[in-house]
């Protein structure tokens, strides 16, 4: 197939800047070249979707094919008195395409501004910050089916979303050809979310656009700039727990963020704040390291590899299991 490459560097398509080299590598640009992906697919004994890179552990040899998908495009579809609803395809830049519906008065994803990587991984990894999830907005994703060859549309029920989870994440056949959004043209700004409540409060009738600026000042003031130093942003999910394990915890650490849930007997509690108290911010062992104004982010000082990031993970795991009963999961996806 015309433009497959051999053995090529996807240290520039990681944001974690790993060394990596791919076995096979494609670009996908067009619906049409599908069906030979498809076919090309089979060729190899595994393969995955690359998009932004941005929530990636890679092998420094990957023995399969990488599909990198630059499908392109945004049209608002359809607008009535409540909703504008609006597809993005795949390969658009996830920030772009938010300040694109800021700009259209299509609200509600402001709040995950400047979230790295690309559209077609938002509903993959169910992809959420301060108090939004992207779930809450999706009204269908079209995919295309590796084992059957057919574009299908799985509607919001059918993508079974989850705390960074979807059916989409654990069914790789599919690539995610395009995302269609039912945004309200109505604003109502979520800003219930510690700090951002507070900024926000210092601004007279602040509009969706002052919310999206907010966000950014904050994820730029405490998370590094992946063309700076090497990461993936938030390395562990907040654990899930139960409510009486919350209640226990909160006793013996009062000032442990712990976050409600639709379902009462669980309470969300913060990953960062479990390492930060452990005095691991700003720990470095080597090449890899925790950040020092994040808990929740592993940095690679490079070159690091991932076995290097890997064996970090696991003793900050070991000791907040150790010190607090909580196991931590990795939220990147391992490959």
């Amino acid at each position: 197939m015309s433009g497959l490459q051999t053995d090529i560097t996807l240290d520039k398509f990681n944001t974690l800047r790993l060394k990596s080299i791919a076995k096979a590598y494609i670009k996908l640009e067009t619906l049409t070249e599908l069906n030979e992906i498809a076919e090309l697919s089979k060729q190899y004994p595994k393969f995955f979707i690359l998009g932004g890179g941005s929530n990636l552990i890679l092998p420094e040899y990957y023995e399969g094919l990488v599909v990198h998908n630059h499908l392109k495009g945004i049209t608002i579809d359809s607008v009535d008195s409540e909703f504008k609803t609006i597809t993005a395809m795949a390969g658009e830049n996830w920030d772009e395409f938010v300040a694109f519906c800021c700009e259209n008065e299509a609200h509600g994803l402001e709040n995950l501004s400047l979230i790295p990587g690309t559209v077609g991984a938002s509903p993959i990894q169910n992809i959420g910050a301060y108090g939004v999830e992207v779930k809450d907005f999706i009204s269908h994703v079209s995919v295309f089916d590796l084992t059957s060859k057919s574009i299908k549309q799985l509607d919001n029920a059918s993508c079974k979303f989850s705390y960074r989870n979807s059916y989409l994440k654990n069914n790789p056949q599919y690539i995610v050809i395009s995302v269609t959004f039912k945004l309200p043209r109505k604003i109502k700004l979520n800003i219930s979310y510690g700090d951002i409540a507070t900024q926000m409060a210092t601004i007279e009738s602040p509009t969706p656009l002052d919310l999206r600026n907010c966000i950014i000042k904050t994820r730029q003031s405490k998370l590094p700039n992946p063309a700076e130093i090497g990461n993936v942003g938030s390395f562990f999910h907040n654990p899930i727990i139960t409510t009486n394990d919350a209640e226990n915890l909160r006793q013996k650490y009062p000032d442990l963020p712990v976050y409600d849930l639709e379902d009462k007997g669980y309470k969300k509690i913060s990953a960062g704040w479990l390492i930060d108290k452990l005095g691991l911010k700003g720990y470095r062992s080597e090449n890899v390291g925790v950040y020092p104004k994040q808990a929740l982010v592993l940095v690679n000082y490079e070159p690091a590899s991932k076995s290097d990031i890997l064996a970090l993970a696991e003793m900050i795991k070991e000791k907040v299991a150790n010190n607090y009963g909580v196991r931590l999961n990795i939220e990147p996806i391992i490959l």
